[in-house]
């Protein structure tokens, strides 16, 4: 290796490890909330057990009954309701109400009435971002810090980004040791095995994360590329519309229900799959359905009905989708492994443990480094202090031995106690923000 090459593999290793001991362990929180998101729904039913429901096909209630039991129980929340049906017969139908009095002061936080789609039963109702599911998912998009932390989470994201070039630059070797860079050695040292399998699992785990990346910075930073390709994104209703597309032609006389606005806007389309159907925000709005068409992991597609006289006034058809509208829409299912269905999912939950798995490693292999380096240029030791090792060594090493058991003892005494009691205070803070009738 030439003078030069070793100096801009120097500058490469300074810049890879800078990344990653300063910010390592952010990368290794976004892996990690990455994952529990990808299952998120079954990770919200498994600590919500209230919302189980006992599938009895073709029994659901009418979208009038859902709502007529909604209102029933928050009589004092006017305005636009968003009911949500469910997309099994095992999961609950969701009403959100955008903004509620008690959570007014937050960027986002709808109310969220999950019912059963078979009786009508109001099963709970909770705030967005105050769920466990909800919270994570705020946590790895935003850091829990609004849209300040969003942007802090994209520059996060740009610095992965670095680190994963600097590191692929660092791992591939020439094309005559190719093999050598891609397999693990058997009989290596720990030092060479610790770096053998840094390198291998950056190696083999970089298109999926390179994707996670490349995905979620879009996420963070959206305008950047729906304004380059002239695109707008559809993808999720996080943020509520601001205005209708149209106003009624009339406010008086007796407006349609929810199922005939369905049966309407389902005219145009009767092969898709109704996503949602909102209520008018005023007396002169309209009913926006959304549908899913076959192929489409979210609801894409919508209809607005004016609710006197049962007109379309506007209706977004996502058949009709140029292929940078179509980019844009599948950047989402793509981030969190929808897009592939099931082994996609897979996929995206084990990337999500890549990062600690590559941070474990290159900081054993750093520290490991750095040990050899005090050895070879530390001074020497005077005689006498090593006389003294040598005579109560193994002593101070019992010692130490039992002081060690001794603490792992008593923290996980500690940590079990801190356990149970946050689980106690998360039980007891989710009965209070439980919201109230009305």
């Amino acid at each position: 290796m030439t003078i030069d090459r070793r100096r801009r593999r120097q500058h490469w290793l300074r810049i890879h490890s800078t990344l990653a001991l300063s910010l390592g362990l952010l990368f290794v929180l976004i892996g990690f909330t990455g994952s529990l998101n990808v299952v998120g729904p079954e990770l919200d039913r498994w600590l919500n057990p209230e919302l189980s429901v006992t599938a009895r096909p073709g029994a659901e209630r009418s979208p009038d009954t859902l709502m007529a039991a909604v209102k029933a129980a928050h009589p004092r929340r006017f305005g636009a309701w968003r009911l949500q049906f469910p997309e099994s017969p095992d999961r609950p139908a969701i009403a959100w109400y955008d903004k509620p009095v008690e959570t007014s002061e937050e960027s986002y936080a709808p109310l969220m009435v999950a019912l059963d789609p078979y009786t009508g039963k109001i099963l709970a109702n909770r705030f967005w971002g105050h769920t466990s599911a909800s919270w994570i998912y705020r946590l790895h998009s935003q850091w829990l810090l609004g849209g300040f932390g969003r942007t802090l989470v994209g520059l996060t994201g740009l610095a992965w980004l670095v680190s994963l070039v600097t590191g692929l630059r660092l791992g591939l070797p020439g094309r005559h040791r190719l093999r050598q860079a891609l397999t693990l050695k058997s009989r290596a040292s720990f030092k060479r095995r610790i770096f053998d399998l840094h390198r291998v699992a950056g190696i083999y785990s970089l298109p999926l994360l390179l994707t996670a990346v490349l995905t979620g910075l879009h996420l963070a930073f959206p305008t950047v590329l729906t304004t380059a390709i002239g695109a707008a994104d559809f993808g999720h209703h996080e943020a509520p519309e601001a205005e209708e597309i149209a106003g009624s032609t009339a406010v008086s006389g007796t407006p349609l229900n929810l199922a005939q606005a369905i049966l309407m806007a389902r005219g145009l389309f009767p092969n898709a799959a109704v996503d949602s159907v909102t209520t008018p925000r005023a007396s002169n709005g309209l009913y926006r359905v959304d549908f899913r068409r076959p192929g489409e992991h979210h609801a894409l597609t919508a209809v607005w009905v004016d609710p006197y006289s049962g007109q379309i006034r506007q209706a977004r058809n996502s058949a009709h989708f140029g292929r940078g509208q179509r980019f844009v829409n599948a950047i989402r299912p793509l981030h969190n492994g929808s897009l592939l269905g099931a082994p996609g999912r897979t996929m995206a939950f084990l990337a999500g443990f890549v990062p600690f798995a590559l941070f474990l490693t290159g900081i054993i292999h750093w520290l490991h480094k750095r040990r050899v380096e005090v050895v070879r240029y530390c001074p020497r030791l005077p005689p006498a202090w090593l006389r003294l090792w040598h005579r109560h060594g193994p002593q101070a090493r019992g010692l130490a031995s039992a002081l060690i058991r001794n603490i792992v003892v008593v923290i996980a005494h500690v940590s079990s106690i801190l356990i149970r009691r946050l689980r106690a205070l998360w039980a007891q803070r989710q009965r209070h923000r439980t919201p109230p009738h009305g």
